[in-house]
């Protein structure tokens, strides 16, 4: 049993995400010794004691800037460069604190200053790439990125910051091809992987779900993976397999009000289990009263189950979130038509 009525996969969900550069120094982060508050406290008892090392203000300042204690984190990253001004590494750190602070200038500024003091090092490269993409310079990231791979040309993560700067300046062929170079050298590279799928969801490209998979072989519990996964199972008539992946969301994400009502609208008009749908609608409106979609959705599952009050009840309900919404004008007329629930 099919439902004109019912709302449509929104074609509009599938537009290009572009995934930030920003996760490369996540990542790196991630492989670093994590700095916790007894190691402040260390850190500053060994400073007291010998208050010469650059170095433990700059571990100071990295720890202080972790745990989001912006102002310290600075004071200490100057004294570290006073200290020891010709250290490229310092003015990565203070780069980072300046982004923090939503200061693109000075941020610039320490990144070229480390490149200045040490040119063959990739990481100020890709940072400076990044901050250009934050200001939405897609030439300045490509030349950053394109200085990186000069220097190193098997690291991927080069290849990741110019493909999306490519995809930035609206030259996606180019784009692909690097952020296929990235996965090519590096087969753990999660975000090359999500951007080729969005490209790919993007473009309808039958791609997409290859390269979400090998997404989820790298994050298995990724809430957006897992998600665009099941639109496009969806999309492909692959219903079993997408309310699988909408469940998955739910399971470790019960706060995603979309992969509820999804998962409800391939029970309610492709699998006509309308209990199921009631129960994933009627989830995804305890999350969000307002989500007018689902609301309209419990109503047509009533109409479906001959529970035609309670189908009048949603669909005025729907009308009370979004009036004259046209779906639910004609659910209600539909029931008048028929004598329904009077």
């Amino acid at each position: 049993m099919k439902f004109c009525g019912t709302i449509c996969i929104a074609t509009g969900l599938f537009a290009l995400i572009l995934f930030s550069g920003c996760d490369t120094a996540l990542r790196q982060n991630e492989s670093t010794e994590k700095v916790g508050t007894d190691s402040i406290a260390l850190l500053t008892r060994q400073i007291m004691e010998d208050s010469s090392r650059a170095d433990l203000f700059a571990d100071r300042a990295r720890a202080y800037l972790k745990n989001g204690n912006i102002d310290p984190a600075l004071r200490d990253l100057n004294q570290a460069i006073t200290i020891q001004p010709e250290n490229p590494s310092y003015y990565l750190i203070l780069s980072d604190i300046y982004l923090v602070l939503g200061r693109t200038d000075n941020s610039l500024t320490s990144l070229k200053k480390s490149i200045k003091l040490n040119p063959e090092q990739v990481p100020p490269y890709l940072k400076l790439a990044e901050v250009y993409l934050i200001l939405n310079n897609p030439e300045g990231a490509n030349s950053a990125a394109d200085q990186a791979i000069r220097i190193d040309r098997n690291h991927a993560e080069s290849y990741y910051i110019k493909g999306i700067s490519l995809l930035q300046a609206g030259d996606t062929a180019n784009s692909i091809l690097n952020l296929q170079i990235s996965v090519r050298l590096d087969s753990v590279n999660f975000m090359s992987f999500m951007q080729l799928a969005a490209i790919s969801i993007a473009r309808a490209d039958t791609l997409s779900i290859h390269y979400l998979k090998q997404a989820l072989r790298l994050r298995p519990q990724d809430e957006r993976a897992l998600f665009f996964l099941g639109m496009m199972y969806q999309e492909r008539g692959k219903f079993k397999e997408a309310l699988e992946n909408f469940r998955l969301v739910t399971q470790y994400y019960p706060k995603n009000k979309r992969a509820f009502y999804y998962a409800g609208y391939i029970c309610l008009v492709e699998l006509t289990d309308f209990q199921a749908a009631l129960q994933e609608f009627q989830h995804a409106v305890d999350l969000d009263s307002t989500y007018v979609e689902a609301v309209y959705n419990l109503g047509r599952t009533h109409e479906a189950l001959e529970e035609y009050q309670s189908a009048r009840k949603y669909y005025r309900q729907s009308l009370e979130l979004l009036p004259n919404y046209p779906l639910a004008v004609q659910g209600l007329n539909r029931l008048d038509d028929n004598g329904l629930g009077l």
